[in-house]
């Protein structure tokens, strides 16, 4: 197994609506948030782990493909773990739990978003509404990085000849690799990213984009 090349992919990431990715609540204060959002140990800023956006980009390409993992009870309820030959998921993201598998490793490094402009925290109150009265309960404060802010994006595509024979959307090889990836920012930029997307959080934009330094539609 030869490494052939490695890409780079720049960019950044924008909140189009308020962004939730939680972080750890190490001391509760009194009249504090319930759900704090993630932010670096050292300057306190929010920034988006690169596994989140990974993790993301994987869950996005199984849905559109219908490719999902797990056996039994789990069946479905996990990453894909095919390990075939032609699967873009398990090719580029790695078969989840087959370590032993043919298709060497993972084809992409994602960095961890550094904060570029914004990143004020706003505090958002959910509740739960109770079906048969109508009322409000539960009450629950949040935070969510404002909209606005925008992060680094940064993502290293790994090429190996293994790959030569594969084909994704038209494409062989290290395009059809690249492709593959591509999707997959395209996926996230159409659904969202972190925690209560389907209540108006993660809303996010992809502006920039660069591949090896040229522009990248």
């Amino acid at each position: 197994m030869i490494r052939k090349s490695i890409h780079t992919i720049e960019g950044k990431l924008e909140c189009v609506s308020g962004l939730r990715i939680g972080g750890s609540q190490e001391s509760l204060q009194i009249g504090g948030t319930d759900l704090p959002v993630i932010k670096h140990p050292v300057t306190h800023a929010p920034y988006v782990p690169g596994s989140s956006l990974k993790g993301k980009m994987r869950s996005e390409l199984e849905k559109r493909l219908g490719k999902f993992g797990g056996r039994g009870e789990k069946q479905g309820t996990e990453p894909c773990d095919c390990a075939g030959r032609d699967c873009p998921i398990c090719r580029v993201f790695g078969p989840h739990k087959k370590p032993e598998s043919q298709l060497g490793p993972t084809r992409i490094i994602v960095r961890d978003g550094r904060l570029l402009e914004g990143g004020d925290i706003e505090i958002k109150t959910e509740n739960v509404i109770n079906r048969k009265t109508g009322a409000a309960e539960h009450p629950r404060k949040l935070e969510r990085v404002a909209a606005d802010s925008k992060f680094d994006l940064q993502v290293r595509v790994q090429v190996y000849d293994l790959d030569d024979a594969f084909q994704f959307d038209g494409k062989h090889g290290g395009e059809a690799i690249l492709a593959v990836v591509r999707q997959a920012l395209g996926f996230v930029e159409q659904t969202g990213l972190g925690a209560g997307v389907s209540r108006g959080s993660g809303q996010v934009r992809l502006l920039d984009l660069k591949l090896d330094g040229a522009p990248w539609q």
